[in-house]
């Protein structure tokens, strides 16, 4: 089994924002809920086969991560550690900004 964690604690501050301020509404969390529960069950195979979450690696500032799609243009942005073990959120973004937090 996977594991789906923060990469921070800054990620998890901007991720409770973006909930609290309506960003990420309770459809976007129900569809992030399925994110999680697949890739924790499956692993991250199930969710790059998968067209529904237009699943991609990044380049530029972001290479080594990878985009999956919860929404029109929300991105969960996150890597995989170890390839095996553990998935990392890095950043989960309600407009697909991909500006690397500081």
């Amino acid at each position: 089994m996977w594991s789906v964690e923060f990469e921070s604690s800054k990620v998890e501050i901007e991720v409770t924002k973006l909930i609290r301020t309506g960003k990420i509404t309770s459809e976007d969390r129900l569809v992030i809920t399925t994110w999680i529960r697949l890739i924790t069950e499956e692993g991250p195979a199930r969710i790059q086969k998968e067209k529904r979450w237009d699943d991609h690696p990044l380049t530029a500032d972001w290479k080594g991560y990878r985009s999956s799609s919860f929404s029109n243009s929300g991105r969960i942005i996150y890597k995989i550690e170890n390839q095996v073990i553990k998935i990392l959120i890095a950043r989960i973004t309600p407009d697909h900004d991909y500006k690397r937090l500081k």
